[in-house]
């Protein structure tokens, strides 16, 4: 079986009538752009579809625009390609993409939480001071030793400048003071670089933004986020994340610490993925990796990639058993309760519990055809009500093993069980 991770990009990805065509074609993608208008109570779809482009590019639209995009696309992918998906990341606001569409972060939370990190972020342009530029045609080195030496002598060392953005062997990106980077800039082009000023007023990625990461540590300490479903890197580290405790730490220190999407392309390489999908408005992601991944790429939002991707699709070709959904139902329905937290009890057994069992209704009134989806909600409702009913782990295990391997579904979730449930 290929090895193929999807991949999330940042800010700067997004246009007008980004997410049109989806919200025409599928119900799914309208439903999560409805989803997003109402996390945010602002009517996104209008920004997307209609601009225009200076509002849409205020980064605390921006941001949650490109995160609904994002997760449109990854919904429509499960249930039309299917779940063979062995890793994610996403490229600075897109590892928050991805570790939504991982279930650790739920989408309306995550729309908020995105909204107010670009508010920050657009706080930190307003003081001023800052800058950023991408540098072409140097190594990264020779670009990371100019830098070093320009902070450390500037006005005494007062000023600094830093690389932010390692996106391939052929392009980085600067940030800091104004008056660092104009010196640096000038010594790379010297040296025969070629640097290209961003229209950004702030330096992200950078030291300078400290007080911005303070601040949206606060926020993000208001959430609380599940276990991962599936592996995702860190574009900060170029690591997978062990569990979900590491989220607030990790995306407060990427707002001032360079992304390493090289190191992340280089990750995905070596543990044998051949196939990348970019999840996300444009085709940014697909260009920075063209020469360097030896992975064939794929960007959604590229009309004959997604064509060849639905359209060679072996999983949108299979029918499901709507006899699964109906087991899980039953299993969650017979094992004893253990907890008698009423309040936990509604959240992780009787809601998910009337959910699955409406989507039942549904589908046998309708006559419909059960899809990836499906089966996904019933598994991850029956997971969500073992945990809750605090059943011992080695029942758990057992009863899901017996489960997955009645229906010859062990390689269908995340190599047989989601990554969590063994620390349930």
């Amino acid at each position: 079986m290929v090895k193929r991770a999807l991949l999330f990009p940042g800010q700067g990805s997004q246009y007008v009538g980004m997410g049109k065509d989806l919200f025409v074609k599928y119900p799914i993608a309208k439903e999560t752009f409805h989803e997003a208008n109402d996390a945010m109570n602002v009517d996104l779809t209008r920004l997307m579809f209609e601009g225009g482009i200076t509002e849409l590019t205020r980064t605390e639209y921006a941001q949650p625009a490109i995160l609904a995009v994002g997760m449109a696309m990854f919904r429509i992918y499960k249930e039309v390609v299917g779940s063979d998906i062995n890793y994610m990341a996403g490229h600075s606001l897109g590892e928050i993409t991805a570790l939504t569409c991982a279930g650790s972060i739920p989408f309306a939370s995550a729309i908020r939480i995105v909204h107010r990190r670009g508010e920050l972020m657009r706080e930190a342009a307003t003081i001023g001071g800052g800058a950023m530029a991408a540098v072409h045609e140097l190594d990264i080195s020779e670009v990371e030793s100019i830098c070093t030496s320009v902070s450390a002598t500037h006005k005494g060392g007062s000023e600094i400048v830093v690389v932010s953005n390692i996106n391939s062997e052929n392009q980085v990106v600067i940030s800091g003071h104004k008056g660092a980077l104009s010196e640096a800039t000038e010594r790379l082009t010297k040296r025969g670089g070629v640097v290209i000023p961003l229209q950004v007023s702030a330096p992200f990625h950078s030291p300078l933004m400290a007080p911005a990461a303070e601040q949206f540590a606060e926020e993000l300490n208001k959430y609380t986020f599940s276990p991962l479903q599936y592996p995702v890197l860190s574009s900060v580290t170029a690591k997978l994340y062990a569990s979900s405790d590491e989220i607030t730490k990790v995306l407060t220190e990427q707002l001032t610490a360079p992304v390493q999407w090289v190191a992340v392309l280089q990750y995905l390489r070596e543990n044998g993925v051949a196939e990348a999908v970019e999840l996300g408005p444009r085709t940014v992601l697909k260009k920075l990796a063209q020469n360097t991944t030896g992975m064939k790429m794929f960007a959604f939002d590229d009309g004959s990639d997604a064509e060849q991707l639905l359209s060679n699709s072996k999983i949108a070709k299979e029918e499901y058993p709507l006899d699964f959904i109906i087991q899980c139902v039953s299993i969650a329905t017979c094992t004893r309760n253990r907890n008698w937290d009423s309040e936990a009890y509604a959240h992780g057994v009787i809601t998910p519990y009337r959910n699955v069992q409406t989507m039942i209704y549904q589908l046998q009134q309708s006559g419909g055809q059960v899809t990836w989806s499906n089966m996904e909600q019933a598994y991850k409702m029956l997971l969500s009500v073992l945990r809750t009913k605090l059943i011992p782990e080695v029942e758990q295990l057992s009863r899901l093993e017996r489960l997955l391997a009645e229906y010859s579904l062990q390689d269908k979730f995340a190599q047989g069980l989601p990554v969590g449930v063994l620390n349930s």
